[in-house]
């Protein structure tokens, strides 16, 4: 084995249920070319400081014992980025035994890069992973790579937790290779995109860190990006939106999370929009089709969440019950009712063949040019050219679209309210993904009124969501349970009537605001 390599994998969750059915896929059995699957017994120790400070900085150093073959102690760095399919440099080494040695690397890069990062630092065993892996090699298409299946735990101290996870780590070829192999597997059993490596895993379980949700980070665009770069960036950051919230709606911890996931969504869908005209059609409308039908189920479930957790709370803070069965209250009992179902239906969806596929392609949007399968000559030159030369009329055309509705707020209704409060948010989104490039205080004055407008069209909407709800949970109130629809009605009503006649002005607020990129 060399010293230094690139690993290259793809990660997935496997239900333990569905292994056996895994291994006997009709594509694996086709790839596999006679080898048979082995089972190999690896325990993996990692290492750090007390406070984890080398991992902060992308370097976990592992010490493993293969079955019976011996130990081996590795260094990984990551290059940070966000894709489904990150590069990590590796450098292994063999050991005598299981004691931790740096000093056994001879690689300049590792060598300088352990120097700079971990030299004079208390290094201990942090915690460790129990493995029964069952590998094989496979030929598929053009390419070569080796299939992974990981079953056992990860401890820290005496906590653990239980790993099942399916890998697909590329030797030789083009990456779409292990994405493409992997969507043909998904159709038989499956298979959930992850992001997280085990050593996150691990350094989580050390911190008894509890699940929470997760907000975008910056895109990261800078301005010699090309177009395709700076769109893969946004890819990138919507799915570790999605990913990253996942766990919230699963075990139904942060009713934020479940907005997240649904800002993610609906982020990457203004994202396929501002970019459609330079991408070839086929997957990336299928792209579009599944954000949106996966979005639907959190879509109700982030309705009951505001419904309960701020729309009710107000008319209780306002209308108190005399007694503690009053209207509020069975308004409350009937709209747990309703969101206990809103629930059910966001974790069928996360289970569904269709979320399973959508996070694989836009993993695969995000690792690689998977976009140009198909794209003309023009759309090429296009995605090839400087970010800044895209970004301007993309936020250009945003902002008319904007424009058109806008001018005529006055006369708006309900509906074209409706669809105002979506070319806005489609103009926040875009200015989220590509403000970086730009700076200035310029864009903190845009940004700043655009807020002011989106937040007044998004009380209008929580009026209207309100009334939607309450249209639902109608037939089940008894004619106490009507009053507090009464109650809910008439305040949301007055608070709509008390902002709408703020909108026009905010509207020319922002009208005036230079926008940040001419």
């Amino acid at each position: 084995m060399a010293e230094k390599q690139i690993e290259i994998e793809l990660k997935m969750r496997i239900d333990p249920k569905h292994v056996n059915r895994l291994k006997q896929a009709p594509v694996l059995r086709e790839v596999k070319e006679g080898r048979r699957l082995t089972t190999t017994q690896l325990v993996s120790i990692y290492y750090d400081t007390s406070k984890l400070s080398l991992s902060r900085k992308g370097l976990a150093i592992r010490v493993r014992k293969k079955g019976t073959t011996g130990w081996e102690q590795t260094v990984k760095a990551s290059n940070g980025l966000r894709a489904a399919l990150p590069e990590r440099q590796e450098w292994t080494v063999e050991l005598d035994d299981g004691a931790l040695d740096l000093s056994k690397f001879t690689d300049d890069d590792v060598l300088a890069l352990l120097d700079k990062l971990a030299k004079n630092k208390k290094i201990d065993r942090i915690f460790e992973t129990d493995l029964a892996r069952t590998s094989v090699d496979l030929g598929y298409r053009d390419a070569v790579m080796e299939l992974a299946i990981d079953q056992g735990v990860v401890r820290a101290g005496s906590r653990e937790a239980p790993i099942s996870e399916v890998e697909l780590e590329l030797k030789e070829g083009h990456p779409a290779a292990l994405f493409d192999l992997a969507l043909e597997l998904q159709r038989t059993v499956p298979l959930y995109l992850s992001l997280r490596s085990k050593a996150s895993r691990g350094r989580s379980l050390y911190f008894d860190e509890q699940p929470t949700f997760y907000r975008a980070d910056p895109v990261g665009l800078e301005a010699d990006m090309s177009a395709e770069e700076a769109f893969r960036a946004v890819i990138a950051q919507g799915l570790a939106m999605i990913l990253g919230n996942e766990g919230c709606v699963r075990q139904d911890l942060h009713p934020e999370g479940c907005h997240q996931m649904r800002v993610g969504m609906r982020r990457l869908r203004v994202a396929f929009s501002l970019f459609r005209h330079n991408l070839p059609e086929g997957e990336a409308v299928l792209i579009r089709r599944l954000l949106k039908s996966c979005a639907k189920e959190l879509d109700a479930l982030r309705d009951w969440d505001v419904f309960l957790d701020e729309t009710l709370p107000a008319i209780e803070y306002r209308f108190h019950d005399k007694d503690e069965n009053g209207p509020n209250a069975e308004l409350r009992k009937a709209a747990e009712e309703q969101r206990a179902l809103a629930l059910k239906g966001a974790i069928a969806m996360l289970e569904s063949s269709d979320y399973q596929q959508l996070c694989l392609l836009l993993g695969a949007w995000s690792s690689y040019s998977r976009w140009a399968s198909g794209a003309s000559a023009t759309q090429m030159r296009a995605m090839s050219s400087p970010i800044v030369d895209l970004a301007e009329p993309l936020l250009e055309k945003a902002r008319k679209r904007m424009a058109k509705r806008g001018s005529k707020v006055a006369d708006l209704s309900i509906a074209g309210l409706h669809a105002w409060r979506l070319d806005v948010k489609h103009m926040r989104y875009a200015c989220d993904f590509f403000y970086e490039i730009y700076g200035g205080k310029s864009v903190k004055k845009f940004s700043s009124s655009l807020a002011e407008l989106q937040d007044i069209l998004g009380q209008l909407n929580d009026a209207a969501v309100a009334e939607n709800r309450l249209l639902i949970l109608q037939p089940t109130l008894s004619k106490q349970g009507l009053i507090g629809v009464g109650r809910i009605a008439g305040w949301y009503g007055a608070r709509a009537d008390y902002r709408l006649q703020g909108i026009a002005s905010a509207w020319k607020a922002f009208d005036k605001q230079k926008p940040f990129w001419r």
